[in-house]
C-alpha cells in the first residue's frame, strides 16, 4: 500500500477524479496510482485475478491520474463484449499490430467500422468451412507426427514451448497451403511477432519505438510467400486439394488473390502462440497426474491405430477433456482490453472516452464458488455434461473470449489442439524436466512459458 505522503499527494491533485468512482471498491492509490502493482513484478493477470478476490466483480484502480476498470464479473464482462459491444473498442490495438498484420485482419478491425463486413467475408464463418475443417485432421496428424518423430530422433533436451511453436505452426501452414514452409519463412513470421510485441508491450508512444532490424524485408517476404503460392495455385489448380487455400479459391471467387493470400498469412499470427502455450501447459500438468496422462495415452493410441478423421477425434473425449482442462487452468491468453467510445455510464459510474477496461479469465477459471477444486487439474469435469454446463466463450470459461468477437478461428483451434494431443501423446512421452511451476512470460499478447526442459521419448 501507498505510504501516508503518496496517498496524500493523489488526493491533492486527482481526489475530484477518485470521488466520482467512490461507488467502486478498489486497493488505495498513491502518487503514481497502483500503477506500481502492475509494475511490481507480479503478473498483471495474476494482479487482476487477486483484485477479483478481495475487492469482487468490478475494481477501480488508478493508472496514474486516468482510472481503470478490472472486470471480473460474468455479467459486466457480458456487456462490454456482446450486449453493449458497440459501446467498446480494443483501444490502440490497432495501431500496436498493424505494421505486422494487414488490413485484412478481422483481429484489428474496429466495431464501428469493418469488423462486421470482415467478419461475413472470413474464411472460417463460411458454409464450407466445417468441411474444410474436417479434412485437415489427417494432415495436421501426419506432420504433427513427423514433428514429434524428429524430437525423438533427435534425443535432444528442448525448450518445450519454441519446439511445439514451431510444430504448430507446421501444423498450420499443412492446413492453410498444403505443405510446410521453407524455415526462413518461419523465421520472416518470428521476426514480424517481435516487431509487433515489441509495440504491445512498451510504455512509450508508438512513435518511439523501433522495429527489428531487418523488419520491413522480411514483411514483404513473409506475405509474398502466400501470395506466390496463391498464384501457383491459380495458374494450376489442385481439384480436391483440402487445404484453405485450394478451399478459398474454389469458393471466394469474387475476392482478389492478395485478400486471399493474406488471409492464410494471418492465421498464423491469429493462433500459433496460444495454441503451442495451451499445448506446454498440457503436457506440464499431464506430468504431475500421471493417472491423467495414463488414460490419455491408452485413447491416443486408439485414435492413432485407426483413420484419423473428426469423427474418431470427435469420439475420443479424455483427449478432448484433457484440452479443455488445459485452457480453463493455463489459458493462453488471460486479459482482454477494451475501452469505451465514448463517455458511457457502466458499472454504475461514468467512464470516460477511453478509460481502460480489463477483462480477466484468470480468476473466473479458479473460481472457487463455480470450480470444484479450481486450482487443480482434473479433465474429469469435462466429462459426463461438464462443457454443455461450461461452454466455450461463458461467464466462468472464455479461453478464447467471448461474445461475437471472439476468436473467430476457436473450432479450427479446438481441431488442431485436440489432434496436436492425441498425436503427441501416442508415440512420445513428453519427459518434463520439473513439474513445479513454470515461469511464465508475455509474448505477442499471449502468455509464454518460458524454460520448460523436456525431452521426447518413443512410447
Amino acid at each position: 500500500m501507498p505510504n501516508l505522503l503518496s496517498r496524500g499527494l493523489f488526493n491533492l491533485f486527482f481526489g475530484s477524479r477518485r470521488r466520482a468512482f467512490a461507488s467502486l471498491p478498489g486497493p488505495v492509490p498513491g502518487i503514481l496510482g497502483n500503477a506500481g502493482d502492475f509494475l511490481g513484478g507480479e503478473k498483471p493477470w495474476n494482479v487482476c485475478a487477486r483484485y477479483g478476490r478481495e475487492y469482487g466483480g468490478v475494481t477501480v484502480v488508478w493508472l496514474g491520474p486516468k482510472p481503470a476498470l478490472v472486470l471480473n464479473d460474468p455479467t459486466l464482462i457480458e456487456q462490454v463484449v456482446d450486449s453493449r459491444r458497440m459501446e467498446f473498442e480494443k483501444g490502440s490495438l490497432h495501431e500496436q499490430l498493424k505494421p505486422t498484420t494487414t488490413e485484412h485482419s478481422i483481429f484489428i478491425a474496429n466495431l464501428n467500422g469493418d469488423w462486421a463486413t470482415k467478419r461475413q467475408q472470413d474464411p472460417f464463418v463460411q458454409p464450407w468451412s466445417p468441411r474444410w475443417l474436417a479434412a485437415q485432421v489427417a494432415p495436421m496428424q501426419a506432420v504433427i507426427a513427423e514433428s514429434v518423430d524428429a524430437l525423438i530422433a533427435s534425443g535432444k533436451t528442448v525448450d518445450l514451448a519454441p519446439a511445439l511453436r514451431r510444430l504448430t505452426f507446421d501444423a498450420f501452414a499443412v492446413a492453410g497451403t498444403g505443405e510446410k514452409t521453407p524455415d526462413s519463412v518461419y523465421e520472416d513470421f518470428m521476426l514480424l511477432a517481435k516487431g509487433a510485441d515489441a509495440r504491445l508491450q512498451s510504455n512509450l508512444p508508438l512513435r518511439f519505438v523501433s522495429l527489428p532490424k531487418g523488419f520491413e524485408a522480411a514483411r514483404e517476404r513473409f506475405y509474398r510467400y502466400f501470395e506466390e503460392r496463391l498464384g501457383a495455385l491459380r495458374r494450376s489448380p489442385k481439384p480436391g486439394a483440402n487445404d484453405l487455400m485450394s478451399w478459398m479459391l474454389r469458393e471466394m471467387p469474387g475476392f482478389d488473390d492478395q485478400w486471399l493470400a493474406r488471409h492464410v498469412a494471418l492465421m498464423f499470427y491469429g493462433g500459433v502462440f496460444s495454441s503451442c502455450t495451451t499445448l506446454v501447459g498440457a503436457f506440464h500438468q499431464l506430468q504431475k497426474h500421471p493417472g491423467a496422462e495414463a488414460r490419455l495415452v491408452t485413447e491416443a493410441a486408439t485414435f492413432a491405430g485407426g483413420p484419423p478423421t473428426l469423427e474418431r477425434l470427435n469420439d475420443a473425449r479424455w483427449v478432448e477433456a484433457v484440452t479443455l482442462e488445459a485452457l480453463r487452468i493455463l489459458p493462453a491468453v488471460r486479459i482482454f482490453i477494451r475501452t469505451p467510445v465514448k463517455d458511457v455510464q457502466f458499472a454504475g459510474v461514468t467512464l470516460p472516452a477511453g478509460t481502460t477496461l480489463m477483462i480477466s479469465n484468470q480468476h473466473l477459471h479458479r473460481d472457487p464458488a463455480h470450480w470444484s477444486n479450481p486450482d487443480s487439474f482434473e479433465p474429469t469435469r469435462w466429462l459426463d455434461g461438464g462443457l454443455a454446463r461450461d461452454p466455450i466463450g461463458s461467464g466462468h470459461f472464455f479461453p478464447f473470449g467471448r461474445g461475437p468477437r471472439m476468436c473467430v478461428a476457436a473450432n479450427f483451434a479446438m481441431v488442431f489442439l485436440r489432434t496436436a494431443i492425441a498425436t503427441i501423446a501416442a508415440r512420445a512421452r513428453v519427459q518434463v524436466a520439473s513439474t513445479e511451476p513454470f515461469e511464465e512470460g508475455f509474448f505477442f499478447g499471449v502468455v509464454l512459458p518460458t524454460n520448460v526442459q523436456t525431452k521426447f521419448t518413443a512410447r
